[in-house]
């Protein structure tokens, strides 16, 4: 089970689990399915400490992304502990630091504290959330969309998708902000 494998801890709506020293193709699959395992059992927060990880290749920000993804449609939200910079800059390459807050240290994230419990009604701002969720998703995928033309595109029509992504970049981040400053 997960928990042998990567201490979790589950405190008050807030749970931790730290991570390995290296996520690669040899534990990525675990990992992945154990965060979606985490987060089903009703994580509030869920806080993914890779403080000891020195290396972490696409794959794990990949397993991150697809976590994000569940957390969203399961109402939890997800934070990342990552001091490393070598690690900050392969997630920044998937674009999961444009989805998520990441923060310096376990501490700081736990006292990000609970987001305020919210009524699901039609037009509260829990469905609200929900919904800029959503769209910061979409937003997302039509980033790599545009990272993935980038590569084949020609040296005029480059500049016109860097300065799309840097604006579709800003949009997350604003949305993702509001998200988190509003509701929480």
């Amino acid at each position: 089970m997960f928990e042998d494998a990567y201490p979790v801890q589950w405190t008050d709506g807030q749970t931790v689990v730290t991570l390995p020293e290296h996520i690669d193709a040899a534990n990525t699959s675990q990992i992945r399915e154990e965060l979606l395992i985490l987060i089903n059992r009703g994580a509030v927060v869920l806080i993914v400490d890779m403080t000891a990880t020195a290396s972490c290749d696409y794959a794990g920000a990949e397993a991150l992304v697809r976590a994000y993804r569940r957390a969203v449609a399961n109402g939890t939200q997800l934070r990342l502990v990552v001091p490393a910079e070598i690690v900050r800059r392969v997630l920044g390459g998937s674009g999961i630091d444009r989805l998520v807050s990441v923060y310096p240290s376990r501490e700081a994230a736990i006292a990000a504290g609970l987001p305020v419990a919210q009524a699901s009604a039609p037009g509260s701002p829990q469905v609200s959330q929900d919904l800029l969720s959503g769209i910061v998703c979409n937003l997302f995928h039509a980033g790599l969309s545009l990272q993935a033309a980038l590569d084949a595109a020609h040296d005029t029509d480059r500049q016109y998708i860097m300065q799309a992504l840097r604006h579709l970049d800003q949009t997350i981040r604003d949305i993702r902000d509001h998200i988190y400053i509003t509701h929480s």
